[in-house]
């Protein structure tokens, strides 16, 4: 993917997505940081490229370029510290560019690393916006096309990584399609989650799940 289509299709998806949270689930709006300024991402892209001698995809920078990741927001209401508005993506939190670089570089010198050198980066963190989490959602820019796309990360499986979407663009355009119309491909890949808003923030759960905090299924 050019630089030019990855800025296109990540930055529609996006204002859709952003569209959506503007006006159903004004606390996750909230939390949405500004672009990543130019520096921060090629200081970022630097210390990936001289560490392990590949760079941040396309996509990924471009997301960066329409929002910078996530930042912790108030959620009045929320007494028991249910939410983290953070959180509307089904992977978990947006990171910035700076948390993903967590889980490729945060062995020390001289360790083997425990990704074997795949060429990803993780971008959602379902656990810690700094990136510390052990679930979340990568995206893999690779010269071997079984490994391009985006899919879950585990830092329990290592390198047991398997694509699901094929760009950053589609896994939008697919949380955007179920928000919208109730369906499409992401609906299966949720298996017993759904999503939900509670407090103004869009979250995605188990209705089954025991939880103080009051919800409602999104039906479009």
């Amino acid at each position: 993917m050019s630089d030019q289509s990855a800025i296109e299709l990540v930055g529609g998806a996006w204002a859709r997505l952003a569209g959506w949270l503007a006006e159903y689930a004004p606390s996750s709006y909230a939390s949405l940081l500004p672009p990543a300024s130019d520096e921060a991402i090629s200081a970022g892209e630097a210390r990936l490229v001289h560490a392990l001698a590949f760079g941040f995809p396309p996509e990924l920078k471009a997301l960066w370029q329409v929002c910078g990741g996530v930042e912790k927001v108030d959620v009045p209401g929320d007494e028991d510290g249910e939410l983290w508005a953070g959180k509307f993506l089904p992977g978990g939190n947006l990171l910035a560019p700076e948390p993903a670089l967590w889980q490729r570089l945060r062995v020390g010198p001289g360790e083997a690393d425990p990704w074997e050198g795949a060429e990803f980066v993780s971008f959602l963190d379902a656990e810690e916006p700094s990136g510390a989490g052990k679930f979340g959602m990568e995206v893999a820019h690779s010269a071997d096309p079984t490994l391009q796309g985006v899919g879950d990360w585990s830092a329990m499986t290592g390198t047991d990584l398997s694509p699901e979407w094929l760009s950053i663009s589609a896994y939008l355009e697919a949380a955007c399609e179920l928000l919208e119309t109730g369906g499409g491909p992401l609906l299966e890949a949720l298996g017993e989650r759904r999503p939900v808003l509670a407090l103004g923030c869009l979250a995605w759960i188990d209705p089954e799940d025991g939880r103080e905090v009051s919800w409602q299924l999104i039906r479009p």
